[in-house]
């Protein structure tokens, strides 16, 4: 009987030094497991090509805001939007059209360009590859009169998204980016014009794999005539990752198409 009893409390603290060696590997391997990366938000503003530091940017969530001055423009209300890390009915980066940029050289004239690079990292969907890659581009002009009243503006425009599928912030990979988008206009009068650019959409089928990032990358340069006052520009962008169907799928649903027409000529024979 003291055998029996003895084997049961072997056996009882057997089990709770085993149950204890596996409280102490699983906590171990909690402790040690990597906690998810945040996902990195960040825009840069280049001026003629040189990055500008007087840019200031607040992130709450998936919303941006950027404000400042540049050596030749300024901008205001300039914001980002996302739905970061993204679902696989589609992820999507957005340039707002709140932006506006302004001219701050129509006195003196000349040519000059500012860029605006958003990006975001951490896109955890769609999964899959290839991932489709679309982008998408509007906007509009003003031309405000200056001291010389035959002054003129030309403004010029393009637009490109891109996916890095190494998750790198502001990762532009040729293999991974949409055509480019081109826009233009010109004024030669007080008033607005449209930005139409073309392509409308720019489509691209990429190479897929999470975490990736995506970025926008938005262009517009200026030709002023001296005295031509301050111009402006804005324009709303978005870039867009989505899934590609697998070529089952549209097997299945290829044939489940020619059976439907097969059942509808069917019926149209018995009656």
């Amino acid at each position: 009987m003291r055998k029996k009893n003895y084997g049961r409390l072997l056996g009882a603290v057997g089990f709770a030094t085993l149950s204890g060696s596996a409280a102490l590997l699983v906590g171990a391997a909690f402790l040690g497991a990597p906690t998810p990366a945040q996902a990195a938000y960040a825009v840069n503003v280049y001026d003629d090509g040189v990055l500008q530091g007087g840019i200031t940017t607040l992130v709450s969530g998936n919303s941006l805001i950027f404000t400042g001055t540049t050596t030749h423009f300024s901008i205001t209300n300039g914001s980002g939007l996302s739905n970061n890390p993204g679902t696989q009915g589609g992820s999507n980066l957005d340039l707002s059209s709140n932006e506006q940029i302004n001219t701050t050289f129509g006195a003196t004239g000349g040519t000059h360009t500012i860029q605006i690079v958003l990006s975001q990292t951490g896109w955890t969907a769609p999964t899959g590859s290839p991932l489709g890659l679309s982008s998408s581009a509007g906007g509009s002009i003003a031309y405000v009169a200056g001291t010389n009243l035959l002054a003129t503006e030309m403004v010029t425009s393009t637009y490109q998204g891109f996916l890095d599928n190494t998750n790198t912030l502001f990762g532009q990979p040729a293999a991974g980016a949409t055509p480019l988008q081109n826009a233009s206009d010109s004024l030669s009068t007080v008033g607005t014009g449209p930005l139409v650019y073309s392509p409308g959409t720019s489509i691209a089928l990429v190479s897929g794999g999470t975490p990736f990032s995506l970025t926008n990358v938005l262009s517009f340069t200026f030709a002023l005539s001296a005295g031509s006052g301050q111009d402006t520009a804005n324009a709303s962008v978005s870039t867009v990752a989505d899934a590609v169907p697998e070529p089952a799928s549209l097997t299945i649903l290829g044939g489940a198409l020619v059976g439907l027409g097969w059942l509808g000529r069917r019926r149209r024979l018995v009656a």
